[in-house]
C-alpha cells in the first residue's frame, strides 16, 4: 500500500501534465495542487 502510495505521488503530476493545453483548468491543475486531485494533503 505504501509502494502504491508512493508512486501515487510520484506520477500524478506527471499525469497531470498530459491534460490538453486548451482545458482551462489546466493551469490550475498543473500550478498547485488542489483537494480533489491530491485528498491527501
Amino acid at each position: 500500500l505504501l509502494t502504491w502510495f508512493t508512486f501515487s505521488l510520484l506520477i500524478q503530476p506527471k499525469l497531470l501534465s498530459f491534460i490538453p493545453t486548451n482545458n482551462p483548468m489546466n493551469k490550475t491543475l498543473t500550478t498547485k495542487p488542489t483537494p480533489w486531485t491530491w485528498p491527501w494533503t
